[in-house]
């Protein structure tokens, strides 16, 4: 028990450290945007798509009214941190957008995008040294629209990797007011992704710059390379035109009244608990999957690795607790399951 109360104070601590403030989400109202831009990789070839086409697009889409923030070849801690901050910006947002461009790989059933320093050994690694998109999807669904889009470029292995693949994977259900785009699929050669790749992001700048009256559904139809890529949901036909915000405030003119954002709790922050997840060392984890067993919820091996069995018998464990179906134990979870009997 000593073990599990250091988790948890620990968890507890950094959660309320990631949490961001009420008065920060008072100005997530709007558009909101965020770039992950990674061509440098310590460990991999180069990505395709270039770290300047991110920087275009933000500022096409800082343009058309949008809060954007770009991360430059990010590493691990920096695309985690950005993806902290679009969070709390998301939540309320009107239309909240993600464009991730460079590396990605898939294992059981969800997609990652690789970090600059991202160093893959095995299919497990991808839980700590990439970023999901399913994750990034329920990010972006606490906007009243949105949609993700990954320009997905492929790295090179001097050996295949079991358990990995290079098509996209994704959970149609992971976030319902959200549509993702991959401009890979099952229909791309793996010789030619990363030219789907560059074309989807050619078609991308083209629609921002070209065309003043897209909206979302347009920008999602470019994502997937115009259905030759994976498209994942229905865009909303939101206007992605130049908003009021984005034009200068006629003298005399009645302002809208502000709204204040209701803080989000650290049961829902689902990417601290994600980081916080990996401070659980494998005794817990077979521990908790023990517990999961014996309720009935889980009837996979008690193997201490956190894969799609274990993450679904941890919502079904939520379910019946009746909170927040987030498939990440918060600390309180954490000490029921891990308590002795």
């Amino acid at each position: 028990m000593r073990v599990v109360r250091a988790t948890v104070v620990a968890l507890a601590l950094v959660l309320l450290l990631s949490v961001p403030a009420a008065t920060d989400r008072a100005h997530a109202d709007g558009r909101v945007a965020m770039i992950l831009a990674a061509e440098d990789y310590q460990n991999f070839k180069r990505s395709e798509i270039g770290v300047s086409k991110g920087e275009e697009v933000a500022e096409f889409l800082r343009a058309r009214g949008f809060d954007t923030t770009i991360a430059a070849n990010p590493a691990n801690a920096a695309a985690r941190a950005a993806l902290r901050d679009f969070a709390a910006k998301a939540s309320n947002a009107d239309v909240a957008v993600a464009i991730l461009m460079g590396h990605g790989l898939s294992s059981v059933g969800q997609t990652f995008f690789l970090p600059s320093n991202a160093s893959i050994d095995r299919s497990t690694d991808l839980l700590s040294r990439g970023l999901s998109i399913t994750n990034i999807a329920q990010i972006v669904g606490r906007a009243q629209a949105g949609g993700v889009c990954f320009l997905m470029t492929t790295p090179n292995f001097p050996k295949p990797i079991d358990g990995i693949d290079v098509k996209p994977q994704f959970e149609t259900n992971a976030a319902r007011n959200v549509a993702v785009a991959f401009s890979n699929s099952a229909r791309i050669p793996i010789s030619r992704i990363d030219t789907a790749a560059g074309l989807a992001a050619n078609e991308v700048l083209s629609l921002l710059q070209k065309q003043p009256n897209i909206d979302l559904r347009q920008l999602i139809n470019a994502c997937g390379s115009q259905q030759q890529g994976s498209i994942y949901g229905v865009a909303a036909a939101v206007s992605l035109a130049v908003s009021a915000k984005a034009q200068p405030e006629e003298s005399g003119k009645e302002k809208k009244p502000t709204v204040t954002a209701t803080p989000i709790g650290p049961t829902e922050n689902s990417s601290a608990l994600e980081t916080l997840e990996r401070l659980l060392d494998p005794r817990q984890v077979k521990r908790i999957q023990t517990r999961l067993a014996e309720m009935g919820l889980y009837q996979g091996p008690i193997d201490a690795i956190i894969g799609v069995l274990t993450r679904n018998a941890i919502k079904e464990y939520q379910k019946r607790i009746g909170v927040a179906e987030t498939g990440f134990l918060t600390p309180e979870q954490l000490a029921a399951l891990t308590k002795a009997p």
